[in-house]
C-alpha cells in the first residue's frame, strides 16, 4: 500500500502540484506515515493571493456570522476526533488514548473559544476638543495573516494562537507547519474546508521553513506574521519582516521552578515531575531547570527520580503507554549529549539517563532526573526540550537572582513555597510572562496570556483568549464630523 502524499490547500481546494516530497516517518515505529510535498515560492504567491481574494468578503462577513462559523468548525472537528487523533499520534509520536486526543479536545476548544471572544470585542467612543467631532475607535482584522507553526503542538498551538482567533476576527490566513507534522496540518485543514469554511480563507502550504515561511514573510501581499518555534527562527522572521509588519513572537523557554525551604516537597516533586514529562517535556513552557536551595534539592530531587520511575515509555498506541518517544532523532541525540556533559560534570543521575534500550527506533529517551546539576551546562542554561528534571542548588538569594539571570529566556515559570506573600513577591520579580505559584511551570490554560517577557529570548506579544482575538486586530479611529441641529 503506496503511504498518501498531503495536499496543500489552496483557494479551499486541495493542491497538488508537481514538487518534490519528503517521506514522513513516525517516531514510534519508524514506519512511514506519508509524504510531505516540498513547496516553493510559487505556491506561497498563489496561497497569498487566494487569501487576499477572500479577505473583503471575509472581513465583511458580520461577527455573530463569523462565530457561528467558528463553532461549526469545532463541531466538525469533534466528530473527527478519533481519526485524528490516530493521525497525531502516529505522525508526532505522542500518546494517543491521552495526549493526542486532549490536544484534538484543545483544537475544538479553540475555535468555541475564539466564537466568544469575538463577539465580546469592544469598540469606544472616545472625547475630543473639537465639540463638532465624534471619534469611534474600534477593532479591525490586519488582513493577510503568515503563520508558521512547530511541530510539539502541530494542531492545537496553530489553533489555539492563530487559526481560530484569526478566522474569527475577519483576517485570512496562509499556514506554513513543520514539514514533520504536515499530515495531520493537511487533515485539519480538510476537516475545516468540509465544514464550510469559505474558500481562501484558510490556505495551507507546506515546505522547507526557510523557502515556503520565508516567502509567506517577506511577501507583500502578507500584513502581519505569527510564529511559535525556536528563539533563533523567531530572530530571523522578525528581521526578514523587515520592520514593516506587524510580528507576534512565541519563542523558546527555559524559565526556572524555583523551590524555596519550606516548600510542600510532594507537592512540588509531583508538578514538577508533570512539568517535566507531559509530551515528552517537548513544552516551550515545561519544568526544564529546578533551582532549589540545598536543604531540600536533594530530597527533592530523589522524589522527582519516583515519579520518573513510575513513567511508563512506550509506543504511542499502547493504552499503557504515559510518555511517548521524541519527535525527532536528532532531539533526542542532542537531549542525550545534554545529559552526559551534565552528568560529566558532576551531575548525579537519579533515574532514567537516556535512550530506552530495546526501542524500535532511537527517539525513546528515559524520563529523567539529574541531581547537582552544574552551573552553566546545557540542562542548566538552554533549552532542553527532553524528558529532563535537572536540579540546580543554591544557597543564598542573591545566587539564586543570579541563576535566574545565566537564562537569556523569559517565558514562563513556577515558584514553589508555603508562604505564599514571600512567593507573589519573588513571581514579581521574575523576568516571566506567566509564573505559577505552587504548580508546574507547564500549567496553562487558552484565557490566560501567555507570551515572553521583554527583553528575553521568549519573544513579544500575548495570546490565549481575548488577548488572541486582539493581538489579530488593530485599532482604527475613524472621525465624524456633526451636523449643526436645524433651528
Amino acid at each position: 500500500m503506496t503511504a498518501e502524499t498531503f495536499p496543500m490547500y489552496v483557494g479551499g481546494a486541495a493542491y497538488t502540484p508537481d514538487r518534490p516530497t519528503r517521506e514522513v516517518r513516525g517516531p514510534g515505529d519508524g514506519a512511514v506515515v506519508g509524504h510531505v510535498l516540498m513547496g516553493t515560492a510559487e505556491d506561497v504567491d498563489r496561497a497569498v493571493t487566494a487569501a487576499r481574494a477572500a479577505a473583503p468578503a471575509h472581513r465583511r462577513t458580520p461577527v455573530f456570522e463569523r462565530a457561528e462559523l467558528c463553532r461549526r468548525l469545532a463541531d466538525a472537528v469533534a466528530a473527527e476526533k478519533e481519526d485524528l487523533a490516530a493521525r497525531l499520534a502516529a505522525e508526532h509520536g505522542k500518546p494517543f488514548h491521552t495526549e493526542a486526543r486532549g490536544e484534538i479536545d484543545a483544537v475544538v476548544t479553540a475555535f468555541r473559544d475564539a466564537a466568544d471572544h469575538v463577539v465580546s470585542l469592544r469598540s469606544e467612543s472616545i472625547a475630543v476638543r473639537d465639540p463638532a467631532k465624534r471619534v469611534l475607535v474600534q477593532r479591525r482584522p490586519r488582513g493577510v495573516y503568515s503563520v508558521i507553526t512547530p511541530w510539539n503542538f502541530p494542531i492545537g498551538v496553530a489553533s489555539i494562537y492563530y487559526l481560530g482567533p484569526g478566522i474569527a476576527t475577519g483576517n485570512t490566513l496562509v499556514w506554513t507547519p513543520a514539514p514533520s507534522v504536515a499530515g495531520i496540518a493537511s487533515r485539519l485543514t480538510a476537516v475545516l474546508h468540509e465544514a464550510g469554511l469559505p474558500d481562501g480563507v484558510l490556505n495551507l502550504v507546506t515546505g522547507e521553513g526557510p523557502v515556503v515561511g520565508n516567502a509567506a514573510i517577506t511577501h507583500p501581499g502578507v500584513n502581519a506574521v505569527g510564529f511559535t518555534g525556536s528563539t533563533a527562527t523567531g530572530y530571523l522572521i522578525a528581521e526578514a519582516a523587515g520592520g514593516r509588519k506587524p510580528v507576534q513572537l512565541e519563542l523558546g523557554g527555559n524559565g526556572p521552578s524555583i523551590v524555596l525551604p519550606d516548600a510542600d516537597l510532594d507537592l512540588a516533586a509531583a508538578a514538577i515531575a508533570n512539568g517535566s514529562f507531559s509530551n515528552a517535556g517537548q513544552i516551550c513552557t515545561s519544568t526544564e531547570r529546578v533551582l532549589a536551595h540545598a536543604s531540600v534539592a536533594t530530597e527533592l530531587a530523589e522524589r522527582v527520580a519516583a515519579h520518573a520511575r513510575d513513567v511508563v515509555l512506550g509506543d504511542p498506541f499502547s493504552d499503557s503507554t504515559t510518555m511517548g518517544p521524541l519527535h525527532t532523532a536528532d532531539l533526542a541525540k542532542r537531549v542525550c549529549a545534554q545529559i552526559d556533559e551534565a552528568a560529566a560534570g558532576g551531575g548525579r543521575i537519579l533515574a532514567g539517563g537516556g535512550r530506552q534500550a530495546g526501542a524500535p527506533t532511537e527517539h525513546y529517551v528515559e524520563a529523567t532526573v539529574v541531581d547537582t546539576v552544574p552551573h552553566g551546562c546545557d540542562l542548566d542554561v538552554a533549552e532542553t526540550f527532553g524528558p529532563v528534571t535537572p536540579v540546580v542548588h543554591w544557597n543564598t538569594v542573591e545566587e539564586l537572582h543570579a541563576l535566574v539571570a545565566a537564562s537569556e529566556f523569559g517565558l514562563s515559570g513556577a515558584i514553589f513555597s508555603r508562604d505564599v506573600g514571600r512567593a507573589f513577591a519573588l513571581a514579581e520579580e521574575l523576568p516571566c510572562g506567566i509564573v505559577n505559584l505552587n504548580e508546574a511551570s507547564s500549567y496553562w490554560e487558552p484565557n490566560i496570556p501567555a507570551g515572553g517577557a521583554a527583553g528575553t529570548g521568549s519573544g513579544y506579544g500575548r495570546t490565549g483568549g481575548p488577548w488572541s482575538v486582539e493581538e489579530m486586530t488593530e485599532q482604527q479611529a475613524i472621525v465624524l464630523r456633526t451636523a449643526p441641529l436645524e433651528s
